[in-house]
């Protein structure tokens, strides 16, 4: 459940005229950018080509494992269903996250399409664009990010209740992790349809019919595909069907959520939480500057393969802009930052931002654990 005391409040980020300079110099020096250069905000050659080989990547690994060459070869078996699992993640984070922000086109058509790509794989995008949008609303706010609602199997932040599991979270962690992306095909779409009322700061949702038909259609299409087809259809025995499903999701499933995971929940972010009014002492873009992470921003196969995902402060300031200009549009972001004296966190590595989290995750197991609120000071000096 949520935080019922944040959840029932209207959250608003409170500004200044001196910390709306930042916000505005960066929106104006990124329209700046795409004018000089020629090119628009959406997607361009090199991520039509990356769609392209999504799709022959899926269609080549699917029809490999259905070939049953491998049926009496279980660990072949096994790796081909595990590499189909990352083919799907590489779907979800360059083709289903970019067209659900509406990023992958102009044409909100193109955009609802592209955005089948999540269902393809297990989840749902209308769902997908309702969660995801209150997380980036809100992020690291108690109560209203529902990335931070666990049921009390973490504690991703000091507002969490402390339960005395939480003193091992560091350890169980990659377990439950690795259940990520199978609970989220089999129950979690299920759940937020049907035992749930509010996501984020919206109320008491009614969901239209249409997207109830689209997610039993869809996941009957999921199932089918990475499940009851194999059964029925290859010479392996049941059993190693139903592991190859599991393979599918746990290692993949594993790398979907700490890429996610670290770029927000890490030693070194912050968490604020609205006052009685249900104010927040920053403006959106400041906000996430102090809430927010990048890592591995210089690996070029790093971010390509993870769809920008790791280059994650611009995109919660600019959703609306495809991952294929993160890279250029970070270098802004850094000089914008620097002359207002504001600070952009990055870590270098993947096992720097990974061991910040855990770190994050042993600090929070601690029932009296205090992290800030927000950067203090939390200078924004005038641009230069």
């Amino acid at each position: 459940m949520l935080n019922k005391t944040t959840s029932a409040k209207k959250v608003r980020f409170k500004s200044t005229k001196r910390k709306d300079e930042f916000a505005k110099q960066l929106r104006m020096e990124v329209a700046k950018y795409f004018k000089e250069k020629g090119i628009s905000k959406y997607a361009n050659t090199e991520m039509y080509l990356k769609t392209v080989i999504a799709a022959l990547a899926w269609i080549g690994v699917y029809a490999l494992i259905m070939s049953d060459t491998l049926s009496d070869k279980p660990l072949l078996f096994l790796a081909a269903f595990t590499l189909l699992g990352y083919v799907n993640i590489f779907i979800a984070f360059n083709i289903g996250h970019d067209a659900c922000h509406n990023a992958y086109s102009a044409n909100m058509k193109v955009n609802k399409i592209m955005s089948y790509a999540m269902n393809f794989i297990g989840a749902n995008c209308y769902l997908f664009r309702q969660m995801h949008n209150a997380h980036h609303q809100y992020v690291n706010i108690h109560g209203i990010d529902v990335t931070l609602e666990t049921h009390g199997l973490f504690r991703f932040t000091p507002d969490e209740p402390y339960k005395p599991i939480h003193k091992y979270q560091h350890i169980y962690t990659p377990i439950l992790y690795s259940l990520a992306a199978v609970h989220w095909a089999v129950f979690k779409d299920f759940k937020w349809f049907f035992a749930e009322k509010h996501i984020g700061n919206n109320k008491d949702l009614k969901h239209p019919t249409s997207e109830y038909v689209a997610l039993f259609v869809s996941k009957f299409i999921y199932f089918g595909l990475h499940l009851f087809l194999p059964l029925l259809l290859l010479s392996a025995p049941w059993w190693l069907v139903l592991l190859g499903y599991l393979s599918t999701h746990i290692l993949p499933g594993l790398t979907f959520a700490l890429i996610f995971q670290v770029t927000h929940v890490y030693d070194g972010t912050h968490y604020p939480m609205p006052d009685e009014e249900g104010n927040i002492e920053n403006n959106y873009a400041i906000h996430v500057l102090e809430t927010t992470a990048d890592f591995s921003r210089k690996s070029k196969i790093g971010s390509w393969l993870m769809g920008g995902i790791n280059i994650h402060v611009i995109h919660h300031i600019m959703p609306g802009v495809c991952h294929v200009h993160y890279p250029a549009l970070t270098e802004i972001l850094i000089r914008v930052a620097n002359e207002h004296g504001l600070q952009y966190k990055e870590h270098k590595t993947f096992w720097e931002a990974l061991k910040k989290h855990i770190r994050m995750l042993k600090l929070l197991s601690k029932p009296d654990t205090v992290v800030p609120r927000y950067a203090n000071p939390a200078p924004v000096a005038a641009a230069s």
